[in-house]
């Protein structure tokens, strides 16, 4: 979302038009769940994805032609054929309901919508995004809820009536409104912390990889050397000990830790803070019979064994890793896991 949220910020300041391609249902096998998107350029260039191939090709084609005409329209998209010799026929095995939101140049309306959406994204507040089209020939409104109560963009129901759909439609629902119009509503959470303690050859690999995947990342080290901002252009360098690092950098119940530091006792410092804070996630680099000494001190600290448990060590979902791009890799695919939800 965030990738579009800029891609239109630039556009609508440039005075140019687009279109919000977004993926309001499916049903059956789908390239991706309701609730993706994607923004298409006035040139047909693109930001963001509805999940590629032939459904994606093909609202690009139709986008193009919602701008050529100056209005947004609704496509069913059939994915159920079974050809697989055919290059025009998709065969997912579902189907697809897309809206295709036309935005004028210099839309006002959408302008102070994503610019209030930039503010909660910094500020770290959750936001609600939602596109309304009466009918396939009525021009799409759009408004943004703040978590705080706060409506920006067009009016289209009285903000508490608002903020009770919110609360039905989870990450992506469709909604009635009060006056009988669909809405489409999009939950945009804030990017999440993910801290990288250790500034080394693992923590030059994964940072820029968790970045990459939509993290806010924070490098913590004490060696001015190795936490330089150079090599760490996409994530924010805290050059400072260890000791009570965690809470300093805004680490709570929301956030994920990498632990790979480059010595037993700054692991087990960082490792008592993010248990203590009660990080999301909490993965450390470490041998078996360190891991094993290291359980065993948390244990005499008064930690119970759920809790060490708790602990993702060895770091990483098992795929092979020796070096440390590859490690980088499994331990950023663990922590989509969890981000995700599918580790339960």
């Amino acid at each position: 979302m965030y990738e579009i949220l800029d891609a239109a910020l630039s556009l609508l300041t440039a005075g140019r038009p687009f279109t919000l391609v977004t993926l309001v249902a499916d049903r059956g096998s789908t390239p991706r769940a309701a609730g993706a998107e994607m923004l298409v350029r006035d040139d047909g260039s693109i930001a963001g994805t509805i999940g590629g191939g032939l459904l994606e090709h093909s609202m690009m084609q139709a986008a193009a032609e919602a701008l050529a005409a100056r209005r947004s329209r609704r496509v069913s998209a059939d994915l159920s054929g079974a050809d697989l010799h055919s290059a025009e026929k998709m065969v997912c095995g579902g189907a697809a309901e897309v809206l295709i939101a036309f935005v004028p140049a210099g839309d006002d309306e959408l302008l102070a919508v994503c610019t209030a959406l930039r503010k909660a994204r910094d500020a770290g507040r959750r936001a609600w995004f939602v596109t309304v089209q009466a009918d396939d020939d009525a021009a799409v409104e759009h408004c943004l809820l703040d978590e705080d109560g706060r409506l920006t963009g067009a009016a289209v129901c009285e903000a508490a009536a608002l903020r009770d759909l919110t609360a039905a439609a989870e990450l992506h629902g469709t909604a009635r409104l009060p006056d009988g119009r669909s809405a489409v509503i999009e939950r945009v959470d804030p990017p999440a912390l993910a801290v990288v303690c250790g500034a080394g050859h693992v923590g030059t690999e994964v940072a820029p990889l968790l970045a990459r995947l939509g993290f806010r990342v924070v490098v913590v080290d004490d060696r001015e050397e190795f936490a330089a901002p150079e090599r760490f252009p996409d994530a924010r360098v805290e050059v400072r000990p260890f000791e009570d690092a965690l809470a300093a950098v805004g680490v709570d119940e929301r956030a994920f830790v990498v632990i790979v530091t480059r010595g037993h006792v700054h692991d087990m410092d960082v490792l008592e803070q993010a248990l203590r804070l009660g990080a999301r996630y909490i993965g450390l680099m470490a041998s078996r019979s360190k891991r094993a000494r290291m359980q065993a001190v948390l244990r005499e600290a008064g930690f119970d064994q759920e809790t060490i448990d708790r602990v993702h060590s060895p770091i990483g979902l098992t795929i092979g890793a020796e070096t440390p791009a590859e490690l980088a890799v499994c331990i950023a695919a663990e922590i989509v896991q969890v981000r995700s939800g599918a580790d339960a």
